[in-house]
């Protein structure tokens, strides 16, 4: 579930297993920890008592609470190694003081967080490296989350098959960027190939890669300046009705906001 999504701040849960092999995970957390906590509480679960924490990239947005959140969790860092050391956040010094436990993963490299299977997934962006993740439960359901990328041709060969619920960015609104208030260079970083996707590009990929057992979709990362809710929405909805999956409605990840992104109803606890 995504607690925080955009240029403000980005945090997801993840929920994986049942009884004793249950886990959850932080996957980001570039938000304040009161607000993370808060947050967390409002889909009944804590973030002081998570099992791991797991980072995308070094991008502040993504990064700037994933060690204090580690460390007061008494929960592992799971992090490409070449993020270490970006950000002052991200400093060994700042690990080893708040004693968290690093555990360094790789591109393509699957690892296990207790239930779950994760493959790390390299992705195009202007904080080298930045990943996204497939995730697999025992059972085999497939999840994945992909945000800040630049290009989505990185997830049209095959990456989401079997996937059942797609957490997808949908930054920007191509028209709205180029009209807005963002000066040329930034304009350039954004709409570049390693900057973010826009409705369009995401609903490209949606057209041509959305796997048949996909069962819930969620946009994320909406620019608060270029793009709008009812734009992304639109430009989802025809790329599904082009897929043949206009029995689809995608949801809306807010700024600040709980929205559970599984394919299933939240199991009770």
């Amino acid at each position: 579930m995504l607690l925080a999504s955009g240029s403000t701040g980005n945090c997801a849960l993840i929920e994986a297993g049942q009884g004793q092999d249950r886990v959850v995970l932080v996957l980001d957390c570039g938000i304040a920890q009161r607000t993370g906590r808060d947050l967390a509480a409002d889909a009944r679960l804590s973030l002081t008592s998570v099992d791991a924490v797991l980072l995308t990239h070094a991008h502040a947005d993504h990064s700037a609470n994933v060690v204090a959140v580690a460390g007061r969790a008494k929960a592992p860092l799971y992090a490409h190694p070449k993020v270490v050391d970006q950000r002052p956040q991200l400093r060994v010094s700042e690990i080893a003081r708040r004693k968290v436990e690093l555990r360094p993963y790789l591109s393509q490299r699957a690892f296990q967080v207790g239930p779950l299977t994760i493959t790390p997934i390299p992705l195009p962006h202007d904080a080298e490296p930045t990943h996204g993740f497939i995730f697999e439960s025992e059972n085999g359901q497939r999840a994945a989350y992909f945000s800040d990328l630049g290009h989505p041709e990185v997830l049209m060969n095959g990456v989401l098959e079997g996937v059942e619920s797609l957490v997808l960015e949908f930054n920007y609104d191509a028209e709205m960027l180029a009209n807005g208030p963002y000066p040329p260079h930034l304009v350039q970083r954004i709409s570049g190939g390693l900057g973010h996707l826009s409705n369009e590009q995401s609903a490209e990929n949606l057209r041509q890669a959305c796997p048949s057992s996909l069962r819930q979709l969620t946009l994320a990362h909406l620019s608060r300046h270029n793009n709008r809710p009812h734009l992304a929405a639109e430009a989802a909805r025809a790329a599904l009705n082009d897929a043949g999956r206009n029995d689809l409605e995608p949801k809306i990840a807010p700024p600040r906001g709980v929205v559970y992104a599984g394919p299933n109803p939240r199991p009770a606890h």
